[in-house]
């Protein structure tokens, strides 16, 4: 895999999260990742926070491995720099503000190199009534509904991560895959166009699929499940929350049994199936805790375990760092600042071997320039 893309050339006019996110998986498969940035100022993703060795988290984590050239693409010098650069490249991704890249080169005149794949992504898409609108990541998602299916009825919730940034990156990746693969067949590129709003939509499907033809969402459950319970996290005696996910009927019935001792819920209307336990909820959720509350944290997972129920910790994020998951399967794996401090960082889900990506940099703005440009 991370030979994969070996003397492909992508070029990324890209800023923030989504379209960083693509290239840097590209970069991390064998692409060389050239990314044009403003001057002065660079990507303003580069100026977020100082969390890592006085430098941006966001930024060391979405742009290592990549070259950076500046270049002011609305001067003529840069305009024309840029268009010899797509003449030789594979690849172009961009993300900025709705129309702006048509504005600095139309893709029409794109369409003049004929193997070059052109993705574009934005907050809506290039038609209809939001198509001009910027669009940020909390805008989108607070457009699709995702906000208001988080967090509880009396209080929505903005999820933690910027999950539509994340899912238009991902979908993008995936689209210049495929993209790549047709082009092996039929030597010809195309343009890809990936809207946020478009990936969180198809995310919000179960959602929207009740609203439409059942005229009714189940509310936002907090920390549980709009359509299953018990279903979330629970406290052991010493308070503990440990995550439990019944899913059928035989984890239901050895919950009951084998955990919290409570046998006769089996048969009870109101537990006995899961339509019935969600029309029950509050009851059926201080049956379990009632059922945890017995229990040390110790008691519950060799119970838990020994019922064959789903389980995990609900943890906080410096909890995550040293996960044993994390630590066992060697996922950190050490890179390096635009300033040369090392810092650790974790591999893409489809790398195994830290070696292979060991060492890489987050380049210092323009640091690749004059070796792209040859000037």
């Amino acid at each position: 895999m991370i030979e994969a893309l070996t003397g492909v050339r992508v070029v990324a006019v890209e800023h923030a999260v989504a379209a960083p996110l693509c290239s840097r998986h590209l970069a991390e498969m064998g692409a060389e990742v050239i990314k044009i940035e403003r001057p002065d100022t660079g990507d303003f993703a580069r100026h977020y926070d100082t969390y890592v060795h006085g430098e941006a988290s966001h930024f060391s984590w979405l742009n290592r491995g990549k070259k950076s050239v500046v270049l002011d693409v609305k001067s003529d010098k840069g305009n024309r720099a840029l268009r010899e650069l797509l003449a030789d490249a594979d690849v172009l991704i961009s993300n900025l503000a709705p129309g702006a890249f048509e504005r600095i080169i139309p893709d029409a005149e794109l369409a003049q190199y004929p193997k070059l794949i052109r993705c574009y992504l934005s907050g809506y898409g290039t038609q209809g009534p939001y198509a001009n609108r910027k669009a940020y990541d909390m805008l989108v998602q607070g457009e699709a509904g995702v906000i208001a299916s988080t967090g509880t009825e009396d209080q929505y919730a903005r999820p933690g991560i910027s999950v539509g940034d994340l899912a238009g990156g991902t979908y993008a990746l995936a689209a210049i895959l495929g993209a790549l693969v047709e082009r092996s067949r039929t030597g010809l590129g195309q343009r890809i166009d990936i809207a946020l709003f478009d990936t969180l939509t198809e995310w919000m499907s179960p959602l929207l699929l009740a609203s439409k033809y059942a005229g009714d969402v189940p509310p936002p459950a907090g920390r549980g499940h709009a359509s299953i319970t018990p279903y979330g996290p629970y406290a052991s005696s010493e308070g503990d929350e440990i995550q439990i996910a019944v899913q059928n009927q035989g984890q239901w019935e050895r919950l009951c049994r084998d955990v919290i001792s409570r046998p006769e819920l089996v048969g009870t209307t109101g537990f006995a199936t899961n339509e019935e336990r969600l029309n029950n909820r509050e009851a059926v959720e201080m049956a379990v805790q009632g059922g945890f509350d017995a229990h040390t944290t110790t008691e519950l997972l060799s119970l838990l375990d020994a019922a064959d129920i789903p389980y995990g910790i609900l943890r906080e994020v410096p909890d995550v760092v040293d996960h044993p998951q994390l630590v066992s399967r060697g996922r950190w794996v050490s890179q390096h600042t635009q300033a040369g401090e090392s810092f650790d960082a974790l591999l893409p889900p489809f790398v195994s071997d830290a070696n292979l990506l060991a060492g890489r940099k987050v380049p210092g703005l323009g640091e690749h320039t004059s070796e792209v440009l040859g000037s």
